[in-house]
């Protein structure tokens, strides 16, 4: 992972944005907050993706996925600004992007009522996404937490009264 610096106020902001807790309009208002000042470029990129992710999420309401569409432009029409470049971790960025890619084929067959984990092969063919890695004061955790308690609740078995 690389060595971020990131602000307290920063971490916060993540961490409101990235809460399963957090109603999304809530999220949506840390993401504000995050990219209309200046943040590192891998904050920048993680916000992005959470922005797509309510974008291009059906189950939301259109006013959100404005909201994230209006955002996510100001991140596209960013114009670069000269930093300092630090050098990233390249085994941490290309484990990062197995860890996304199957996830996202998880989701994928997850969606088409498809997932099972037992089969060996769901995840044979798959390529690394593309993606940099921002370490987080135990960002990963808190959402591989909110990644297993979906799971759980979807495999709690039904009570019949």
């Amino acid at each position: 992972m690389t060595d971020t610096e990131i602000s307290p106020a920063l971490k916060k902001l993540l961490d409101i944005m990235t809460s399963p807790e957090v109603p999304v309009a809530r999220s949506i208002d840390a993401a504000k907050a995050i990219i209309e000042f200046e943040a590192p470029p891998e904050v920048f990129g993680l916000t992005y993706q959470f922005l797509m992710g309510v974008a291009n999420d059906d189950r939301q309401d259109v006013g959100l996925k404005l909201e994230a569409l209006k955002l996510i432009r100001k991140v596209e029409a960013r114009r670069v600004v000269p930093g300092i470049t630090k050098a990233a971790d390249t085994k941490a960025q290309a484990e990062l992007g197995m860890r996304l890619a199957h996830s996202q084929k998880r989701l994928a067959l997850f969606r088409e009522g498809k997932w099972h984990p037992a089969s060996a092969d769901w995840a044979r063919g798959l390529e690394a996404v593309e993606c940099r890695a921002v370490e987080v004061d135990g960002l990963g955790s808190r959402l591989e937490k909110a990644r297993l308690k979906v799971i759980i609740r979807q495999n709690r078995p039904t009570v019949d009264a």
